[in-house]
């Protein structure tokens, strides 16, 4: 078989997030670590090594080369043979493939070579030559010098970068991917002291990572699957800016090199680790070592292992970072019971607020889990109504029938509930709305914008309604009744309804009572007129108002937006005038005076009766109307047993609140 050296090296493969001239100096690099190993030992090579990556550029900031040396080894006879043997398996124990120089030669032109070796017990050797792997004798014009004990090391120059290839690198970026691609080796202690340099500035990559890294813990976990053997995972914290990569994920390193990386940011939601540091997981072991590929872009091994290692390496990574998960879980409770307060209705798949967060992933965003209630509610309801259809296909007589219809009628029962509890709380806001109405400054109190407001809450201005309109208003706040009347008009001119020529606008006015009617008697006629909120004296008298209200309207024929007769007003028709306002000391002696003249036991209202005009009156205050409301809606809490406890104490406490609020 012949050897194809070109192809061989077009062949190589660079990873696609790191260029070719950061791979050259990765591989650089780790050769100078292994040389630097070799010649002081394992115990004293990281305190001893220096390598120093220079890097250059011409007047016009076009890069001129690159420059890797080391005090290691040197190229001695034997390292200079496996120089220049492709593949080589001299350096195959500690990571060596034997490959990096062909991605010198993918990336550059011209690479020069200088080393210095020891010969004997007190002579050096200095060799110099130009490689090009494409030749057969691929160290070019070499030379052998007299060499000095102070020189012994390596020198790489890699210089003519190609035009296919990204020459864009900075002191900043350099630093950065040094500090991620030999991160292992610097956290385990096994770095010789690594200095980036570009024209005069130098940096000490150990020093710059050493005070952005603080290690937090070690361990040891051994994986019995397929004999994978024990991992070590190191636990740190570090600044989010040394590297893009390097932030929040588990580092799987295979001889001391980062291979693959696993982003954990939003699975843990790391964004938001208290101390604003990012945390990093590295994972070594010697499967890990031997089953790397020859490059170190990824590994050999099966699915199957690499699936059980990642695993290992969360379940540690997870129990590291539980009291930041705890911080999650506590937002992701707070989460869910309050969703459930606003809808019920999604309790259906929660009975235990505790266990469902549990199995939440501890990252999972509020959208997320939201859309997964919903999802599990519609599943539910679609169930439900694809049993009652079979059910009902089901002529069949006996227990296990009935049994299956009692279960179904208990769950569509519980629904119901569910969905009257979601309808109360929405009430509830409603309620706290309108009370916020009532807060105003003096200056804003003079403006018709607020009277306006809670006339359109209560009821739309400008409409002519009736009972099939029940979604467009909110009449429960002052008189669930006034929401079984057949028809109602809101700030409609009387001539819109049949009072021929009166441009008189009643705030609003019911007719037709559909839930206390009676045929052949007079159905009471309800008109109710909004006051500014916060004026101390009204502009007008409003009981005279309303009562202005119902001499126009007697013995009328009222139309509806079709021209169908709604009611017919008779002499005898009785009325019911509802007024509201804000109880200033200015109102409360005009009511005094006026046929409204008796307080209600609570103090926040007024009646009385007008019998020339059959009208009975009520003058409500805001306060008044917003209080019981609320103390009528709280009534509903009480028969919220479906829902989680959690849920349930904390609609009862919110409640019981604004109710005591509104009472004071």
């Amino acid at each position: 078989m012949r050897f194809d050296i070109d192809g061989r090296i077009d062949n190589l493969r660079v990873p696609s997030n790191r260029t070719g001239l950061s791979y050259s100096i990765y591989e650089a690099v780790s050769n100078a670590v292994h040389a630097i190993e070799e010649r002081f030992g394992v115990a004293e090579f990281a305190k001893r090594g220096v390598i120093t990556v220079s890097i250059d550029f011409d007047k016009e900031k076009n890069l001129r080369h690159i420059a890797v040396s080391d005090n290691g080894v040197g190229l001695n006879q034997k390292h200079l043979a496996s120089f220049e043997t492709c593949d080589t398996r001299e350096k195959r124990a500690i990571g060596g493939r034997g490959v990096g120089r062909l991605i010198w030669a993918k990336v550059f032109q011209d690479i020069q070579v200088r080393s210095t070796y020891e010969v004997g017990l007190d002579k050096c050797e200095e060799v110099r030559f130009r490689f090009d792997p494409r030749l057969n004798e691929s160290l070019v014009g070499i030379e052998h010098h007299p060499g000095k004990v102070e020189d012994v090391g390596t020198s790489i120059v890699l210089g003519a970068i190609r035009p296919d290839q990204n020459a864009a690198i900075g002191k900043g970026s350099l630093t950065r991917q040094l500090c991620h691609h030999f991160f292992p080796m610097f956290i385990a202690g096994g770095m010789p002291r690594l200095v980036a340099q570009i024209g005069s500035s130098q940096r000490d990559i150990g020093a710059y990572l050493a005070e952005r890294v603080a290690k937090q813990a070690d361990q040891k976990v051994a994986l019995e699957f397929n004999a994978i053997g024990e991992l070590e995972i190191t636990h740190v914290y570090a600044e989010k800016n040394i590297s893009q990569g390097f932030s929040n994920a588990i580092l799987l390193a295979a001889q001391g090199r980062v291979v693959d990386t696993i982003e954990i940011d939003q699975k843990f939601a790391l964004s938001g680790l208290e101390n604003g540091k990012a945390y990093v997981c590295v994972v070594r072991g010697k499967f890990l070592d031997d089953n790397v590929d020859q490059e170190r872009t990824s590994f050999k091994a099966s699915q199957a292992e690499l699936d059980a290692i990642h695993g290992a390496a969360l379940e540690a990574a997870e129990a590291f970072l539980e009291p930041h998960i705890k911080t999650l879980r506590k937002g992701q409770k707070r989460f869910v019971v309050d969703l459930l307060q606003e809808h019920p209705q999604l309790a259906v798949s929660v009975d235990d607020i505790d266990g469902y967060v549990e199995k939440l992933t501890p990252g999972m965003s509020d959208e997320d889990i939201g859309k997964s209630l919903f999802t599990v509610l519609y599943r539910h309801e679609k169930k439900v109504k694809a049993d009652i259809i079979s059910i009902a296909a089901d002529d069949t007589a006996g227990e296990t029938r009935q049994d299956q219809i009692d279960k179904l009628v208990q769950k569509v029962s519980d629904d119901a509930k569910r969905r009257l509890a979601e309808y109360t709380i929405k009430r509830h806001q409603i309620i706290q709305l309108a009370r916020s109405l009532l807060r105003y400054s003096d200056e804003e109190k003079k403006s018709y914008h607020w009277e306006k407001t809670l006339h359109e809450i209560i009821c739309p201005m400008g409409k002519m309604l009736s009972t099939k309109d029940y979604d467009d208003h909110n009449l429960w706040l002052v008189d669930d009744l006034l929401s079984y009347y057949s028809f109602f008009a809101s700030d409609k001119a009387m001539s819109a309804f049949g009072v021929d020529g009166e441009r008189k606008e009643p705030d609003l006015i019911f007719l037709n009572p559909y839930g206390f009617r009676r045929d052949g008697t007079n159905d009471p006629v309800v008109v109710v007129e909004f006051k500014r909120p916060g004026d101390e004296q009204p502009s007008s008298d409003p009981v005279d108002q309303v009562l202005e209200y119902v001499e126009k309207l007697r013995s009328k024929t009222v139309r509806d937006q079709q021209g169908e007769v709604v009611s017919e007003i008779g002499e005898d028709t009785p009325f019911e005038c509802i007024i509201l306002c804000d109880l200033t000391e200015g109102a409360r002696k005009r009511f005094k005076r006026s046929l409204a003249q008796n307080p209600t036991p609570d103090g926040l209202g007024y009646y009385g009766f007008s019998p020339t005009h059959r009208a009975s009156l009520r003058v409500l205050s805001y306060k008044k109307v917003f209080r019981d409301a609320e103390l009528r809606n709280q009534s509903f809490f009480q028969k919220l047993g479906l829902l989680p406890e959690e849920v349930r104490k904390a609609l009862s406490e919110t409640t019981a609140v604004t109710a005591t609020q509104a009472a004071e």
